[in-house]
């Protein structure tokens, strides 16, 4: 389970980005594969608000590293940015 500082003086929402930023940069997330879930993500971070996590993914878009597609989820940003037919 991931932890939230709550003392920092980074938002709530940017350090879940950033958690998800991380697993972007090592590998473990891949260009055109999906995130975690908005459920999975608060799991991850007990006693988090949906809101506050889709505030994450809002400013993790925002930088380009990850792209929504309507009824289908949110992915990591690649070359072609464009989801697996599979998906």
């Amino acid at each position: 389970m991931a932890e939230i500082d709550h003392e920092s003086p980074t938002p709530v929402y940017q350090q879940i980005a950033a958690w998800v930023a991380e697993r972007i940069e090592s590998g473990q997330l891949q260009a055109n594969r999906p995130i975690p879930s908005e459920k999975t993500i608060m799991e991850e971070f007990e006693g988090v608000a949906r809101t506050t996590v889709r505030r994450a993914v809002k400013y993790l878009r925002d930088q380009g590293l990850v792209y929504t597609v309507p009824q289908r989820g949110t992915y990591v940003s690649g070359p072609d940015s464009t989801p697996p037919a599979d998906q």
